[in-house]
């Protein structure tokens, strides 16, 4: 019998190991939804109409990238969107006044950062839980921005030059500047989780905190990093917003964090912490991108979306809880001693 080789074993087992890595599921769900749509809408696999998702999803792409960092090593920030929001305006505030344009930008980066800094202190030094800290900053972010705006967007700041790295205009072909980035830092994020000392004590404080310390790991300081990371990607974020737009609205990136959670969920990232993928991650931005373009196409209410949002982050929860409940009980059998049977030693011989 001719034998198979192994070019064509790893041919029939690669949907079997795609299905079943981290956020395969998600990227297979994400094909049969495309085929299923092209079949309805002879405008879904156009070009204009592929770019333009592919071109709406950067920001919540970015924005997953940064959440599955924070969730790998078992935090949450929801305060990515209102940090977004915030540094965005700043941006539109300083070039509004004539500040040169890499002088904003470098300004929000350090504000996010900032933001991000603070959120890891309160955490580490108060002994605040993530939730509620960052759900903190999220509320002192977006006040910040309605109070300094009074209600009126910051308009008449854009050039050229901004609406191009917003990804208002195509840099060759159909491929935008905002596209390019989210590939840069998905790169990046993924050899830093996957390659570096650092990354190796993200997943290790997240998969055993106690473990970690135990080990030697600073996971204070890894947590402060973490979400320094995490607001630095942000102020990205509401850059490239900044310019997409050309307006910062005094509500800017409200639901960005609800978003990016489902995306990073839908790429495999575990609520608990300790697991995660930077890939499952952008293809669950991309997956959350489709699904709003579907509703569009379709004509249907876009409160769709929120809805679809929310029922993915519930299952999510359902999900963990069921996990940790049966790995709980699981626990639990293993460590019962087994039951004396009452028998004695067994006899020799015949």
């Amino acid at each position: 019998m001719a034998t198979q080789t192994p070019i064509g074993a790893q041919a029939r087992t690669l949907p079997r190991r795609i299905a079943t890595s981290t956020g395969g599921g998600t990227l297979v769900f994400l094909l049969v939804m495309s085929a299923i749509m092209a079949t309805q809408n002879s405008k879904f696999l156009t070009s204009n109409n592929l770019f333009n998702v592919l071109n709406q999803s950067v920001f919540i792409g970015i924005l997953a990238v940064a959440m599955t960092i924070v969730l790998i090593h078992g935090g949450i920030d929801l305060s990515v969107g209102a940090v977004a929001g915030l540094t965005g305006g700043v941006v539109a505030y300083l070039m509004g006044h004539g500040v040169p344009m890499g002088w904003a930008f470098i300004d929000a980066l350090m504000l996010g950062t900032a933001l991000g800094i603070v959120n890891g202190l309160v955490i580490t030094r108060l002994g605040v839980p993530d939730f509620i800290a960052t759900l903190a900053m999220l509320g002192v972010a977006r006040g910040l921005l309605f109070v300094w705006t009074q209600g009126v967007p910051f308009i008449d700041y854009a050039t050229d030059t901004y609406r191009t790295i917003g990804g208002l205009k195509d840099l060759f072909w159909q491929i935008t500047l905002p596209m390019i980035i989210l590939l840069v830092v998905a790169f990046a994020a993924a050899t830093m989780l996957t390659r570096s000392r650092f990354g190796s004590h993200v997943r290790a404080t997240g998969s055993n905190r106690e473990g970690a310390r135990l080990s030697g790991v600073a996971v204070d300081k890894v947590k402060i990093a973490v979400y320094a990371l995490s607001g630095a990607l942000a102020a990205l974020v509401g850059i490239l917003l900044a310019g997409r737009l050309t307006t910062v609205q005094p509500g800017m990136g409200e639901g960005l964090e609800l978003r990016a959670i489902a995306a990073a969920i839908l790429g495999g990232a575990a609520l608990t912490g300790g697991r995660g993928s930077v890939v499952g991650a952008v293809v669950g931005a991309i997956t959350l991108a489709v699904i709003q373009n579907i509703i569009n196409l379709s004509g249907l209410n876009p409160a769709w979306e929120t809805l679809i949002v929310g029922v993915i982050i519930l299952a999510a929860v359902l999900a963990d809880r069921l996990i940790t409940l049966a790995a709980s009980r699981s626990t639990a059998t293993t460590s019962t001693p087994a039951a004396d049977t009452g028998s004695g030693p067994a006899m020799a011989g015949t």
